[in-house]
């Protein structure tokens, strides 16, 4: 755990320790050290448990956006792993896309498949862009017609609920 916060840490992410985490911490110094320096290691039987908990965790999500016409998510879900990449995660225009995604895609099958198809492929794109400045480039500019069609249908969306 200690050696996953320093990495992470070293990395630039944000780190959360859960309450079990901290349970265990104090409970046996000895498990701590060993997990922080050969890493973490789950059974089979929690790997399944934690699969399924995230599936339903995620159903459960889908099912609380698709019932409320005005949720917007971005803070349990910050996923804009193109946006983040090319301008930053707490920049405007990346919080324009996640607007965009909360808003407009999540509402419609299509939408919500096209999320699904970017979650699949942006991280191993933005994998390997990384640390490429050219590349980076490239994707901002290839990103402004997102930018400018997000832009219009959430001012389209923004006038509907006022009127």
């Amino acid at each position: 755990m200690i050696g996953q916060v320093v990495a992470a840490k070293m990395r630039g992410k944000k780190t959360m320790v859960s309450a079990s985490e901290l349970a265990q911490m104090g409970a046996c110094e000895r498990f701590v050290l060993f997990e922080a320096k050969y890493g973490k290691r789950v059974s089979r039987c929690q790997q399944e448990a934690i699969k399924r908990g995230r599936a339903e965790h995620a159903k459960f999500f889908r099912d609380g956006v698709r019932s409320q016409a005005g949720v917007e998510t971005s803070l349990s879900q910050p996923w804009c792993f193109c946006a983040s990449l090319a301008w930053g995660p707490e920049a405007p225009e990346t919080h324009l896309l996640r607007r965009f995604r909360d808003k407009i895609l999540r509402r419609s099958a299509v939408g919500q498949c096209l999320i699904q198809l970017y979650y699949r492929t942006a991280p191993g794109l933005c994998r390997r862009l990384e640390g490429r400045r050219n590349l980076i480039r490239a994707l901002r500019l290839g990103l402004k017609p997102a930018l400018w069609i997000a832009k219009a249908a959430l001012a389209i969306e923004d006038e509907k609920e006022k009127g």
